[in-house]
């Protein structure tokens, strides 16, 4: 399947493994990285994270396997990954999450949450999700975020790293709420 996604892909395909945990076997994630560049494609390993979202140390093999993928890939967005250098090393990463804001879970419920990995905030519907509500969440410094491995939420939050700082949670306000669509002008 893979080897008919290269040769019919009109988009650029990124193939991810995620090391730690006491995976059985590591090593497996050198194989798949290595097969993906033969075919022409980026590849990315992160670190896996517990049923919170946050860090599982890497054990002294799971590094080494690790060190080995990074030197498989190129670099373009998808090496974006500086801070899973730290991750590996089981050290915090200095940043400003953006989750609520630039980045959305919506469940199958149709809730926003932070990820995937932090559901039940703001567990808001969508379609009740304001402008006030990605205000809020882009100024809220989130508790997760030093030890967070979701790579997706560490990427779209890049630029973030020079602008605006967070507050704490107690911080922020609660303003009137204004569904986005109506501040957009779109009827149901």
């Amino acid at each position: 399947k893979l080897k008919y996604l290269a040769e019919h892909a009109d988009f650029q395909v990124n193939i991810d493994s995620v090391i730690g945990g006491g995976i059985r076997n590591p090593e497996e994630a050198v194989v798949i990285g290595r097969r993906a560049v033969e075919l022409g494609f980026s590849t990315t390993v992160g670190v896996i994270h517990d049923g919170e979202g946050i860090l599982k140390p890497l054990a002294e093999r799971e590094k080494r396997v690790f060190q080995e993928m990074k030197q498989l890939s190129k670099k373009e967005y998808a090496r974006l990954d500086w801070f899973q250098d730290n991750l590996a090393e089981a050290k915090p990463n200095n940043w400003r999450c953006r989750a609520g804001a630039r980045y959305l879970y919506i469940c199958e419920e149709g809730l926003v949450h932070y990820c995937s990995q932090q559901r039940g905030y703001p567990g808001i519907r969508l379609e009740d999700y304001t402008l006030v509500d990605f205000e809020r969440e882009y100024n809220t410094e989130k508790y997760c975020a030093p030890f967070c491995t979701v790579a997706c939420v560490q990427k779209v939050a890049l630029l973030d790293n020079w602008r605006n700082p967070q507050k704490t949670s107690s911080d922020t306000s609660t303003e009137e709420k204004k569904p986005v669509g109506q501040v957009l002008g779109i009827d149901h």
